[in-house]
């Protein structure tokens, strides 16, 4: 008889392990200081599973201070790191207390670089065990068949390659972030006496110049105006518009030119022709894919898809999400998996139509993943209710699965030439001959169908009217999260796992604005500043450099002792040309943060006294926010206006319709909303509050009925 300890990374992940692995499925549940382990039996086998709640051990400097450079570093547990991660503590205490008299030590953790990280750092510095003597888990989907096949065929040994990777990543992304961070947010400190953190970071800096480079482009853009014909005829009693063959015309003299040309006059359909555009269905989703699409339909940030798509992985509904594969390996049940949706109402009429189908191949992309197959539903009944986003997300990836079994789509394009002299129009049509797999991927694959006017060869059309339209080209557009993190994913900067949390952070570190990624004064600031003084910080070339040696040690073609002592030298530099220009860093930097906090807490002149400006004040009693004249302190003005005190307050450059205060926008965790400084006062806001709360009172009452019913 002997031990084994099952390292895993979630307490979700250990419950449903030890649920598989116990001969009796029926594991016991130990709960110690507020953490748990499970005791299971397996033949002659003692199993102890237990988990690490993410990464338990993180990186710190040895040389204390808060200043740079720093380069070296040391592994501690976590909690001596963050405060927010105190209950690590107890992981780590009950783990060691455990591991003692352990004979072997399985890793059961996420196969990728931060899941192989996270197993062996616990293995080290909680269990004090030999990471060369310990075995390894591979599964891609927490279903007993996967848990069972995994248990049963596991490596004799760890993915080192993976896990120097998973080391060099940890400890070259913790030497750019703290040293640049630092530096940056001393260059203020020391100029202006004002602690404010400015971060940037290996990925941060290339992803903010993306940013700035769009929106430079967006404000030196010109628009130019061109001008569109549009002719309209009336047939059988049916109202036509056609298009001009030339779709922009450059000039107005030449749209008036071609309208007295065309005006009252008689056209002729000319040929009628149509073309069959054969789809076949999209591949199995990667994170990517997957990330884009629901961006596209539920407006989900990456970071948001991620965490639902984890959370429906550790319920066993989803294979493991963080992959680059769009292909699903021969290895897995496809018949079990489509009899899973079978039973689940949703899917069944859909189930059944596949199955009757003899060949039940599924198209395949082109991307691989050596860790994990394409994202795929396991046909795992829920056990408990989804959230309704975790429903829409299982959804679009049931249905993507089920296409892949679909036949091509066909959709016939069709064109009338209408010809007037030298003049072409066109009428077009667009009709689906075969659904094909979009009847299994609706409401996602949605085409509109576009009827051709009941029109023949030879036909005689009066044109009548005909007219001209002054447009103008539009600048770039900005990005949004789903369209950043393609890019960043195109340039090879950061990983599948970490890129979500870059785009999130360039947000909420208030470098841009909105959701459409405006830069702000701030994001203005500090790409400029580096752009002038360190413009190595924002070079994606730099990045990707380091992404490809990191790839060579996965590979074994390059060292980890290596890239990490190219890193730091490369890094020294950097610090040392910073070092030497800190003075006019600051200056510039302070200069972007006095504007970034203008345009975030001033609204304009005070309408009482005429002399000061409106803006942000706390009551330095109560604490609460308010908008008062800058006069106010000093008692010479006592104009103020209230605030909600939850969420964050945006000016906005537009004045309310009802009153003619300035509007200011609030965003907050669940919502988004504009209102008006004078909005307790404001007639118009009035009006409207009254409405919401009418709509508030009917909804409780329908809510109530029911509840009675």
């Amino acid at each position: 008889m002997s031990k084994l300890m099952v390292i895993t990374e979630k307490p979700t992940a250990a419950r449903r392990i030890a649920l598989a692995l116990d001969e009796n499925r029926a594991p016991s549940e130990v709960k110690r200081s507020g953490v748990s382990y499970y005791d299971c039996k397996r033949g002659n086998d003692d199993l102890i599973i237990v988990y690490a709640l993410g990464h338990l051990f993180e990186l710190k400097q040895t040389v204390k201070g808060w200043t740079y450079p720093r380069t070296e570093t040391m592994w501690v547990p976590r909690y001596e790191v963050e405060k927010k991660a105190a209950q690590t503590k107890s992981i780590i205490s009950l783990i060691k207390r455990l591991s003692k008299n352990v004979d072997t030590f399985v890793v059961a953790t996420d196969y990728d670089i931060e899941g192989s990280l996270i197993g062996y750092l616990t293995l080290k510095h909680a269990c004090n065990a030999d990471p060369k003597r310990a075995r390894r888990m591979f599964f891609s989907a927490l279903t007993d068949v996967e848990i069972l096949n995994a248990f049963d065929n596991m490596s004799d040994t760890l993915d080192f390659p993976l896990i120097e990777a998973g080391h060099v990543r940890h400890e070259i992304d913790w030497l750019y972030g703290i040293n640049l961070t630092r530096a940056l947010t001393l260059a203020v400190k020391n100029t202006a006496g004002w602690f404010k953190i400015i971060s940037t970071g290996r990925v941060q800096g290339p992803t903010l110049s993306f940013v700035a480079e769009r929106e430079q482009k967006i404000n030196l853009f010109v628009p130019c105006p061109f001008w569109v014909v549009r002719a309209r005829t009336l047939h059988d009693g049916v109202d036509i518009e056609l298009e001009y063959s030339k779709k922009r015309i450059a000039t107005e003299g030449e749209a008036k030119r071609i309208v007295e040309d065309l005006s009252g006059k008689m056209a002729c359909v000319e040929s009628i022709s149509s073309k069959i555009i054969i789809q076949p269905p999209h591949p199995p989703f990667n994170l990517s894919t997957l990330q884009s699409e629901a961006f596209r339909h539920f407006g989900f940030k990456p970071s948001r898809t991620l965490a639902i798509a984890q959370a429906l992985y550790l319920d066993a509904l989803i294979s493991y999400p963080r992959t680059s594969s769009e292909q699903l390996p021969k290895t897995i049940d496809i018949g079990e998996i489509l009899r899973g949706l079978g039973r689940m109402k949703d899917y069944a009429a859909m189930v059944n139509l596949i199955v009757q189908r003899s060949n039940l191949t599924p198209v395949q992309g082109k991307k691989t993943d050596p860790a994990h197959p394409a994202i795929h539903p396991t046909g795992t009944m829920a056990s408990r209710r989804l959230t309704p986003s975790e429903k829409k997300l299982y959804d679009l990836i049931a249905r993507r699965f089920l296409a892949l079994f679909g036949e091509a789509s066909e959709r016939e394009h069709l064109r009338a030439d209408v010809r007037c002299e030298e003049h072409l129009l066109y009428l077009r049509g667009l009709r689906i001959k075969k659904h094909g797999w979009m009847q299994f991927y609706e409401p996602y694959a949605v085409v509109q169908e576009k009827e051709l006017p009941r029109i023949s060869e030879d036909d005689l059309l009066l044109l009548s009217p005909v007219d001209n339209d002054e447009r103008y080209t539009k600048p770039p557009a900005r990005f949004n999260p789903a369209s950043l993190l393609k890019l960043l994913e195109k340039e090879n900067l950061g990983t599948k796992a970490t890129r979500a949390r870059i785009v999130d952070s360039i947000k909420s570190r208030g470098y841009t604005l909105n959701d459409k990624f405006e830069l702000s004064t701030l994001g203005y600031a500090l790409y400029e500043t580096l752009q002038k003084h360190i413009r190595e910080i924002l070079s994606p070339e730099l990045t990707r450099n380091l992404e490809s040696e990191m790839d060579e040690i996965q590979q074994k073609t390059k060292s980890r002792r290596d890239v990490l002592s190219r890193a730091k030298r490369d890094l020294l530099l950097l610090l040392e040309s910073f070092e030497s220009q800190e003075e006019d860093i600051g200056n510039d930097l302070v200069a972007g943060l006095q504007r970034y906090w203008k345009s975030r807490e001033e609204f304009g002149d005070c309408p009482k006294c005429g002399e000061g400006t409106l803006r942000v004040i706390r009551s330095s009693k109560t604490g609460k926010r308010f908008i008062g004249c800058s006069n106010y302190s000093e008692e010479k003005c006592d104009q103020t206006f209230p605030l909600p005190q939850k969420g964050d307050i945006h000016p906005l450059d537009k004045a309310c319709p009802y009153c003619g205060y300035q509007i200011f926008q609030v965003i907050s965790s669940r919502k988004k909303w504009e209102t008006c400084i004078n909005w307790t006062k404001c007639p118009g806001r009035q009006e409207e509050l009254k409405a919401l709360e009418e709509q508030r009172t009917k909804h409780e009452q329908k809510l109530q009925e029911g509840a009675e019913e």
